[in-house]
């Protein structure tokens, strides 16, 4: 009876044991089956993967501040945490910026906490803390560019007829060490009365402005050049332009806000449609100029901005000259947004006209227009 036991016994252990065997195989060739695939790096793209362990491929615009911008081949542009970042590879060479000053450029490849760029088949390895930017080299130069283009239009036909448009374009070439931007607007707006056959423009202007940046650490930043031209009929300016250099910090950087604040001394020329008999058409002056620049990103598909300058000039001048932007940008589809934009300009004494007639003081625009980033 005992000796049955024991073969009884026997069999059952042998049993579970094939079994626990069996499971234990099972599981491990699941698991094989189950691994995250690795992509294959196809040189026809960038590539990035998240600390989520996803991948995503298109083209490396930028690094700066903390912030990844990567052009993703199906999702548009993504502006990325740089601490959300685990691996980074480049289809052409990348110029880099390290916190000592050091730039240098060559195929990059970031990868568990190290960066290494290679040039000529030959490998550079650097600190990765010690990184500053990253931008394209140059060799492609219009890798180096961006730019976009706004349209808002209004047409009226009936009793009266009247045309309302803003447009607005503009660009930035950056690399890993300074930044250059331009933009321009123009605003015009008229209207014929059916009745009279009168047409009277009531609006008409047009504002450039750029601005050169050197960066020379990741909060301070120094604007070599910041140039604005503006016409403006119903100011009474021919035309004013102002030159400024400026230095800038960065007081907020995070993944989903910046604000900036900018101060330097400036020169500014003004040539004045008409004037009273006893005043000049030209008033030059050397002033002040404060700026400071706010942005939000609300979510994935909206942004909100802010942007503040102020001019201090002479009174023959100007004054206080005010500048004051904000909107929100609403990603549509593809590189296609909706752009809603107030704009409010102030002079704080404006030049008379040959009348004694004074224009108003103050300017205000509500723009909806639409919107071709590039």
């Amino acid at each position: 009876m005992n000796k049955l036991m024991a073969i009884v016994l026997a069999k059952v252990s042998f049993i579970i044991f094939s079994l626990i065997i069996s499971m234990s195989a099972y599981a491990k060739e699941e698991l094989s089956n189950w691994q995250k695939p690795t992509p294959i790096f196809k040189q026809d793209f960038d590539w990035v993967k998240l600390t989520s362990d996803e991948w995503l491929k298109g083209d490396i615009v930028s690094m700066y501040d903390e912030k990844l911008e990567f052009d993703s081949d199906e999702l548009d542009m993504q502006t990325i945490d740089w601490d959300d970042v685990a691996e980074l590879r480049s289809k052409q060479w990348q110029s880099i910026r390290m916190f000592d000053g050091t730039i240098a450029e060559g195929y990059l490849v970031v990868k568990e906490g190290d960066l290494s760029l290679v040039k000529h088949g030959v490998t550079s390895h650097y600190e990765l803390s010690n990184l500053l930017s990253i931008a394209s080299s140059g060799k492609n130069e219009i890798d180096l560019w961006d730019g976009y283009v706004n349209l808002g239009i209004n047409l009226r036909q009936g009793n009266t007829v009247q045309v309302d448009y803003t447009f607005a374009a503009g660009m930035q070439r950056r690399s890993s060490s300074s930044r250059f931007k331009a933009d321009y607007t123009t605003d015009y707006s008229r209207y014929e009365d059916q009745k009279t056959e009168e047409t009277k423009v009531t609006a008409d202007s047009e504002r450039l402005t750029s601005s050169y940046d050197w960066f020379f650490s990741p909060k301070v930043y120094f604007r070599v050049a910041d140039v604005e031209y503006i016409a403006d009929e119903f100011l009474n300016l021919d035309y004013r332009i102002h030159y400024g250099v400026a230095l800038g910090y960065h007081l907020v950087d995070t993944s989903r806000i910046t604000w900036d604040v900018n101060a330097g001394p400036s020169y500014q020329k003004s040539k004045f449609l008409d004037v009273q008999n006893d005043d000049s058409d030209t008033e030059d002056s050397f002033g002040l100029t404060l700026g400071t620049d706010f942005s939000f990103e609300v979510s994935s598909d909206i942004d909100f901005d802010v942007s503040y300058n102020v001019q201090m000039v002479d009174e023959a001048s100007g004054g206080n000259i005010h500048h004051f932007q904000t909107g929100l940008e609403i990603d549509l589809t593809n590189d296609f947004d909706l752009d809603l934009t107030f704009y409010a300009d102030r002079t704080d004494n404006p030049k008379p006209d040959s009348e004694g007639g004074i224009p108003e003081k103050n300017d205000f625009r509500l723009v909806v227009s639409f919107g071709y980033d590039f």
